[in-house]
């Protein structure tokens, strides 16, 4: 068996290395803000791409400092796929504290990441408290509609498995915090220790998720709909712990009895 398995592997790794390479091509042809030096944080930078690819790839903009991808505070507009053909899209990547680059990159790759293409513009841009927020380029709405045009859907194959998870996540935000209330009040010893804890956790994270949000970010809520999932097992937990023992001192009593 071992060398079947030797030989199958062999001869996949030598058909993979024999597929040629896609031949992709793209150019950042303009960015926006193409004047500005500075920007509020959650300004968005915007790539117009010129591609030609003869396979489906993925086209993201990134920022760097120094040759070096600068990934603190950053956010991006994804990878989606964009069919074998030729055309230009856009592509935008924002920050939501204060930071600085010095290169902007359009970067061609596939699912995996391995990358096929890049162009960059240098162009020093800061963001920073304070700084006006520019207006956008003519070309930027125009691309942003039409981009919808040329994205490759995901397949439809799994979607409705997605959207029960998704929905059974976001469920379990109000779930966790009715659970929370619950487990607080009724619990005692170990497990209402823990569930004291765990409501101190709760609330600091609500209380992180509020104050970003008044401060302008869109993406902390999210924490919310990872996180709730762990509360809610943690509380089921400590709630059927609790049961379990408040039944063993039942049965205990009635044998003394």
């Amino acid at each position: 068996m071992t060398t079947v398995a030797l030989g199958i592997a062999l001869l996949w790794t030598g058909s993979a290395m024999a597929q040629s390479a896609p031949n992709v091509q793209i150019e950042l042809h303009e960015i926006d803000p193409a004047g500005a030096t500075s920007v509020p944080p959650h300004t968005n930078v915007y790539g117009r791409i010129v591609y030609t690819t003869d396979a489906p790839v993925r086209l993201v903009l990134l920022p760097y400092r120094d040759g070096k991808p600068v990934r603190d505070g950053f956010y991006n507009s994804g990878s989606p796929q964009y069919a074998p053909g030729s055309g230009e899209t856009i592509a935008w990547f924002a920050f939501d504290k204060p930071q600085a680059i010095d290169e902007i990159r359009a970067v061609a790759n596939d699912f995996h990441g391995k990358v096929f293409a890049e162009d960059s513009i240098e162009h020093a841009l800061r963001w920073r408290e304070g700084a006006a927020r520019p207006e956008k380029a003519a070309w930027v709405e125009p691309l942003m509609k039409a981009e919808k045009n040329v994205v490759v859907p995901p397949p439809d194959e799994f979607g409705w498995i997605a959207a029960v998870i998704t929905q059974l996540f976001f469920l379990t935000v109000p779930l966790s915090v009715g659970l929370q209330l619950y487990a607080w009040y009724k619990l005692d010893g170990e497990p209402g220790r823990l569930a004291r804890l765990s409501g101190y956790a709760m609330g600091a994270l609500w209380v992180f998720v509020i104050l970003t949000g008044i401060a302008g970010s869109n993406l902390s809520p999210i924490w919310l709909v990872f996180l709730s999932p762990l509360f809610t097992l943690l509380l089921v937990g400590l709630l059927v712990v609790a049961r379990v023992q408040k039944s063993r001192v039942t049965a205990r009593g009635s044998k003394s009895a």
